[in-house]
């Protein structure tokens, strides 16, 4: 479980994610007859993609293909790209070149480790710049119910927006201002589409809450992609039930100048031995 935020503004694009990694044991029980859940804290789900070209990753799903895990999986994926790996971007790269090596190394050679694929759900988003394009792409790579699905362009360079993975309903229902239940409890009672045209059409676009604009300045994209990382993680620390959201929230950028950019990340070690802003 996690959670995973974009903002994609004409400036910068910007990652966050929480660092919640939980593990159950297939429905094993404890000594005591309870359910072996564990909810660690410290795991990575934003990466850098490629020292010099501007990319960057998020995931959400599941944490681990077999024994390895996916932070290992990109750092791999990573040097398989970079100027002395196997599959190098030349400088006339494109985003769906690499989003194509991406599909091919974790869902098609990767994933195959997954011991259990069924009901597996998995994202792995990429964001960056094509070479010599002036505004950034966003797609992602999803296994649905333990399907690989084809990698979607969820924003191309001309499209601004909020896009998040993994536990969305808190951000939904403050942007969006409803939950995902409300369709299935109004047709419980009646209310449906084909009856309400005009209510359903309209819903959608009266209640949405606009936070973003495309001339946004970077730190205030980045300061919006934080907080709604945080208030989803907040809402599970206040629900009734395990923090499958929590621990530190991490966030980075990619700009066309400036690159890949860590804004806050977690270390486990103390940070005046390495102060780079750009090294995984």
């Amino acid at each position: 479980m996690t959670v995973c935020v974009c903002v994609k503004v004409n400036e910068c694009m910007v990652f966050a994610a929480d660092s919640a990694s939980s593990f159950d044991a297939g429905g094993a029980k404890d000594g005591n007859g309870d359910p072996i859940q564990q909810v660690y804290r410290h795991g990575n789900k934003v990466f850098q993609l490629h020292r010099e070209y501007p990319i960057m990753a998020m995931t959400a799903g599941l944490g681990n293909f077999g024994q390895a895990s996916i932070a290992m999986l990109a750092k791999q994926f990573r040097h398989m790209i970079g100027a002395k790996g196997t599959s190098p971007l030349g400088i006339d790269y494109k985003m769906e070149d690499v989003v194509g090596l991406a599909q091919k190394f974790f869902l098609i050679e990767e994933f195959v480790n997954v011991p259990d694929p069924a009901g597996v759900g998995f994202e792995f988003w990429i964001g960056g710049y094509s070479s010599g394009e002036k505004l950034p792409e966003l797609w992602k790579l999803t296994v649905f119910n333990g399907n690989v699905q084809d990698p979607t362009l969820v924003a191309g360079t001309s499209e601004i927006g909020i896009y998040c993975g993994g536990q969305r309903d808190p951000i939904q229902r403050l942007i969006g201002g409803f939950g995902w239940k409300l369709e299935k409890i109004l047709n419980d009672h009646g209310v449906t589409a084909d009856k309400f045209p005009a209510l359903y059409a309209s819903v959608a676009p009266e209640l949405f809450l606009p936070l973003i604009s495309p001339v946004m300045p970077i730190q205030d994209a980045i300061d919006l992609t934080e907080f709604l990382a945080d208030m989803t993680k907040k809402v599970f620390r206040f629900r009734a039930v395990p923090e499958y959201v929590s621990g530190d929230i991490d966030v980075a950028t990619v700009t066309k100048y400036e690159n890949f950019r860590w804004i806050k990340r977690k270390h486990y070690y103390p940070l005046g031995l390495n102060q780079q802003v750009d090294h995984v």
